[in-house]
C-alpha cells in the first residue's frame, strides 16, 4: 500500500522537523517539543466466538512508536505519536469455503492461526506525579484515544485429521464496526480505535529534558475482530485487548 507508507514517511519527517523549534536553554518551557522512540512486546486477550471455536490462544505480538511530546504544563504533557502493531492469535474451529462440504458437529476439526498488523495514531496525556526538571526520577500516569487502522493479515488454516492445508497467504480481518462508516474517503471508513491507560516510570537527564523510560500500557479494543477466513469460509467476531511492555528513550 504505497499510498499509506507515504503518509508515514511524510508524517515522521513533519514530527522530526519541529524539533528546530525546541528551547535548548530552558528545555522544560511550556511550548517544548520533544520525541518518544520506543518498542515493546505486547501481551494479547481474545475473546473468541462462543459455541463455534475453542482453544483461542494469543500468540506473540509487538509494537514500535515513534511520539512526539508537547510541553504545556508543568506536570502534564500532550502525546501525539505513530506506532506499528502487529499481534495474532490461533483457535480450532470449523472452514467452509465454496466447494467445501462442512457439518458443524462441533468436531472443532480445522487449526486457524492469524497474524494482523496496523497501524496505530494515539492521542493522549502523560501525568508525571512531579517535576521532571527537579527530580531524577519521575513516576507517570498516561491515556488516551488511538484512531487504529489494519493494513494487513496473514492467514494460515490446517486440517487437524489430515494434516492438509487449506489456505496459507493473505488473511481477510477487518473490524466489525467502523468510526468513519460514511465518510467519502475509503481509508478513513475503515478506521477504529481502541482507549488506552498505562502507568510508567521515567529517567530524566535533568538540563536536556532527555530521559530512558519504561511503561506498562492496557489497550481496550472498541470494536471486535471480524474474522472472515478464507473466501468467507469463517463469520466470527473476536474481542480483543493488549498489555504493552514499553521500553523507550526521549530525545
Amino acid at each position: 500500500m504505497p499510498s499509506i507508507k507515504n503518509s508515514f514517511v511524510f508524517l515522521i519527517a513533519i514530527l522530526f522537523a519541529t524539533a528546530a523549534f525546541a528551547d535548548k536553554e530552558y528545555p522544560y518551557r511550556k511550548g517544548t517539543i520533544r520525541y518518544r522512540l520506543s518498542f515493546a512486546p505486547v501481551a494479547s486477550f481474545y475473546k473468541n466466538t462462543p459455541n463455534m471455536t475453542i482453544n483461542t490462544k494469543a500468540l506473540a505480538g509487538f509494537c514500535a512508536s515513534f511520539k512526539t511530546e508537547y510541553f504545556f504544563g508543568k506536570k502534564t504533557n500532550l502525546l501525539i505519536g505513530l506506532e506499528y502493531f502487529d499481534q495474532g492469535f490461533s483457535f480450532q474451529g470449523y472452514y467452509a469455503a465454496p466447494g467445501h462440504t462442512y457439518a458443524f458437529d462441533k468436531t472443532y476439526a480445522y487449526t486457524h492461526t492469524t497474524r494482523v498488523q496496523e497501524i496505530d495514531l494515539p492521542i493522549g496525556l502523560k501525568i508525571a506525579f512531579n517535576s521532571e526538571e527537579n527530580n531524577y526520577f519521575s513516576p507517570y500516569f498516561s491515556g488516551g484515544f488511538c484512531p487504529r487502522y489494519i493494513i494487513g493479515s496473514n492467514s494460515l488454516i490446517v486440517n487437524d485429521s489430515t494434516g492438509v492445508t487449506m489456505h496459507d497467504g493473505k488473511g481477510n480481518v477487518d473490524f466489525e464496526n467502523n468510526i468513519g462508516l460514511l465518510h467519502p474517503i475509503p481509508m478513513v471508513r475503515k478506521l477504529n480505535g481502541f482507549l488506552y491507560g498505562g502507568v510508567g516510570g521515567q529517567y530524566n537527564f535533568r538540563g536536556s529534558a532527555k530521559a530512558l523510560f519504561f511503561e506498562m500500557t492496557y489497550k481496550y479494543g472498541l470494536s471486535r475482530f471480524n474474522y472472515h477466513g478464507d473466501n468467507n469460509s469463517n463469520n466470527l467476531f473476536i474481542k480483543n485487548s493488549n498489555l504493552a511492555f514499553i521500553f523507550g528513550v526521549r530525545f
